[in-house]
C-alpha cells in the first residue's frame, strides 16, 4: 500500500518554521559600537588632605561617534605596591575593582566625575584606571592610568598672620619643617594660599608661595578677606598637600592721601583774614583743614571746610601779633581719614 507522505512533510515544515521563528529578538539588536562609551582620557589624581581625589570628564559619545544614551556606573581599578617593589613601566596587576554608580560620581558642574579614597598607606604607590559602564557588556576601554606615591603630609604652617594695607594684605607664617610622622622636610616645598570673602568659602589662589611673606594685591578696600595656607610637597611625580594653617582675616583700607592744595593766597578782608586756594578734583576728597602758626611755633588746626569750598576766613587772628603763617591740607573719606601734607605755607603781615 502506498503511503501519502504530503501531510508528514507539511507538518515537518510547520514545526521547522515555528522553531526558527522563536529564535532571536523580535527587534533589531543594537550594534555594540553604537552603545559602548568612548574611553576616559583625562583621569587625574590629587591629594586632598588625608585622602586622594580622582577626577575625570564624563563621556558623552559612543565609540561610533553618536550621543551616548546612558551611563550606569564607573569601574575604578586600583593597584597598591610598596615603594620598594614599584616598577615603572612594568605590567600592572590591579587587585580591586570598585563599582561607582553615576549618581555618586557626578560632581557639582555635572560634566565631571570624582571619587575620593581615604586611609591610604604611606610609602605605597597607588595606581588607578577607570572604565565607563553603559549597561550589561557595554563597557568602555581603559582610561589613562594615574600613579602616585602616598607620603605623610607636611605639618601645618604655624602662626599665620595677616596685615592689611592699601588694596593688599601681607601674610606671614612659620614654615613647615616636618611631616606629620616626624620625618624632616629637606626640599621641594611651597605653599598654597587660600582666600575668600567668608570663612566657609576659601579658594586657592593662582600660583604658590615658596616662602613667607606673601603679599596678596589687587584687593578691594573695605572688604574683609579670610585666609589659610598649607604646605605642598613635591617628590618625584607625587604632590602631597599638608595640613591647613589657622584661619586669619584682614580688611584692606585706603592709605593714600589726596595731594596737598596748591596756590594758597592770603588777603585781608572786612570779615577777617581770607584764605583761597586751588580746588582739588580728587574723587574721594572729603574736605580741607586750615592751620596757623606764629614764628618759631608749630602749626595748630584752626578750622576746616568741606570739599565743595576752596576758601576760609580766619575771624579771630592772633591778637597783638605782627606776622604769622597759614597752611592748608586736604583729607579723604576713609576711616580714619588720610590727610595730605600741608600746602606751602604763606606769610601774613599785620599793618
Amino acid at each position: 500500500m502506498k503511503l501519502n507522505t504530503f501531510p508528514i512533510i507539511a507538518l515537518c515544515l510547520v514545526i521547522t518554521g515555528l522553531t526558527l521563528s522563536g529564535c532571536g529578538r523580535k527587534t533589531m539588536p543594537i550594534p555594540p559600537q553604537d552603545a559602548v562609551p568612548t574611553p576616559i582620557t583625562d583621569l587625574t589624581a590629587r591629594q586632598d588632605g588625608n585622602k586622594i581625589d580622582l577626577n575625570w570628564s564624563i563621556p558623552t559619545r559612543t565609540t561610533a561617534g553618536s550621543a551616548l544614551p546612558q551611563i550606569d556606573s564607573f569601574q575604578i581599578f586600583r593597584s597598591v605596591v610598596t615603594a620598594a617593589d614599584y616598577c615603572p613601566g612594568c605590567p600592572v596587576k590591579y587587585s580591586s575593582v570598585i563599582e561607582l554608580p553615576l549618581a555618586q560620581a557626578v560632581s557639582r558642574n555635572k560634566k565631571r566625575a570624582h571619587y575620593s579614597e581615604p586611609l591610604l598607606r604611606p610609602k605605597h604607590y597607588y595606581i588607578y584606571k577607570v572604565r565607563t559602564k553603559a549597561g550589561w557588556r557595554l563597557v568602555s576601554a581603559d582610561s589613562n592610568s594615574v600613579s602616585f606615591l602616598w607620603l605623610s603630609q607636611p605639618e601645618a604652617p604655624a602662626d599665620l598672620r595677616a596685615r592689611a594695607g592699601d588694596g593688599e594684605v601681607t601674610l606671614d607664617w612659620q614654615p613647615s619643617t616636618r611631616l606629620v610622622d616626624g620625618t624632616p622636610i629637606t626640599g621641594g616645598l611651597n605653599y598654597i594660599i587660600y582666600r575668600g570673602t567668608s570663612p566657609d568659602n576659601l579658594q586657592p589662589l593662582t600660583g604658590t608661595a615658596t616662602q613667607p611673606p606673601y603679599i596678596d594685591t589687587g584687593l578691594s578696600n573695605g572688604q574683609t578677606y579670610f585666609y589659610r595656607t598649607a604646605a605642598r610637597l613635591k617628590t618625584k611625580n607625587t604632590v602631597v598637600k599638608g595640613l591647613n594653617s589657622n584661619l586669619v582675616s584682614a580688611r584692606p583700607r585706603d592709605l593714600t592721601p589726596p595731594p596737598p592744595p596748591r596756590n594758597l593766597t592770603v588777603v585781608n578782608s572786612a570779615q577777617g583774614i581770607k584764605l583761597v586756594w586751588e580746588r582739588l578734583l580728587t574723587p574721594d576728597l572729603a574736605g580741607y583743614r586750615i592751620y596757623r602758626r606764629l614764628p618759631d611755633t608749630d602749626f595748630k588746626l584752626i578750622g576746616g571746610v568741606d570739599s565743595g569750598q576752596a576758601r576760609f576766613i580766619d575771624h579771630q587772628p592772633p591778637s597783638g601779633a605782627k606776622l604769622w603763617y597759614y597752611a592748608v591740607s586736604a583729607f579723604d573719606r576713609s576711616t580714619p581719614a588720610n590727610e595730605s601734607p600741608k600746602s606751602q605755607e604763606v606769610l601774613y603781615e599785620s599793618f
